[in-house]
């Protein structure tokens, strides 16, 4: 295809203390096997992104920027921002300190353009940038995202989708922005391709939320005003979408005192090691431990 042929796709890029990371994720991009992109960064701490990438030898023009306007105001206000300067009719999410295999776009593009929206099997690398793993391990085709699909794995989904269903954007909160957009999402279009290959590279930090120490508090605020936004009816769900969310977050809520309880009893190191270690918090031996911390 040429370019001529090939819709405009945005990547929208968050950018916080990514100084170590920004080359890597944006010559990723460089590489796609799909041309017809621009990437419009948004920094979140006031760094000049397109300057530090120019001193390492990258001054792509289909790069731009933007500020947030102050520091740490979070992924979706910067999210939001980098939308506000972008022009494709196709968008697609990729953070400062992930990458895109080669062909993600090539591959992703025309199901957005046929579906509305679409996402890949995430792979997940960890802190030694081993592929360790997948939401969907056992998927090997084409398939369509339910309300679970997007909830249960506890890994994060990176979609490619038509700026019509935008909507009004990301909703701010401490954490699980992604999911929230996600959710909405799906509830805008109803099909939701998930292609089955890990073409998102998704790497643990060491000072993502998952590995931080303050990993409890950060959750426990964003799932108390998850339900808080679910219950005001503010976030544009269906009634069948936003029932699975209040019950996910709920859970999760839960699940988040028993993790801190792990933490203070030595049991895990981090919210990460938790997940892992309970299945993402459905093991089904977790059921009587839940049922404790449910009655304290």
């Amino acid at each position: 295809m040429s370019d001529k042929s090939q819709p405009l796709v945005s990547i929208i890029i968050p950018a916080y203390k990514a100084e170590k990371t920004i080359a890597s994720t944006v010559t990723s991009l460089i590489n796609q096997t799909y041309s017809h992109w621009e990437a419009a960064i948004a920094s979140d701490d006031t760094i000049d992104y397109l300057s530090l990438l120019a001193q390492q030898g990258i001054t792509d023009p289909r790069i731009k920027q933007t500020f947030t306007g102050s520091i740490g105001n979070g992924e979706a206000v910067a999210r939001n921002a980098a939308v506000g300067i972008s022009k494709g009719e196709i968008l697609a999410n990729l953070d400062a300190d992930d990458a895109y295999s080669p062909n993600r776009l090539q591959e992703l593009v025309p199901l957005a353009i046929e579906y509305g929206a679409a996402i890949d099997n995430t792979g997940v690398y960890n802190t030694e940038l081993i592929l360790y793993k997948q939401p969907f391990p056992e998927r090997t085709a084409l398939t369509f995202a339910t309300p679970d699909d997007i909830l249960k794995p506890r890994v994060p989904f990176f979609p490619v989708f038509q700026r019509q269903y935008l909507g009004t954007g990301w909703t701010k909160v401490p954490f699980a922005a992604d999911v929230l957009f996600n959710l909405e999402l799906l509830s805008r279009i109803e099909k939701v391709a998930i292609h089955p290959q890990p073409l998102y590279q998704y790497y643990k930090r060491e000072n993502s939320i998952t590995q931080s120490a303050n990993a409890f508090e950060t959750a426990e605020r964003a799932y108390k005003q998850i339900l808080a936004l679910l219950e005001a009816g503010t976030l544009d769900l269906t009634p069948a979408i936003r029932i699975a969310a209040r019950d996910e977050f709920s859970q999760n809520l839960l699940l988040n005192r028993l993790f801190r309880q792990y933490m203070q009893q030595k049991r895990c190191q981090n919210l990460e090691e938790f997940l892992d270690m309970t299945d993402n918090g459905h093991a089904d031996w977790l059921k009587l431990e839940l049922q404790a911390i449910n009655k304290e």
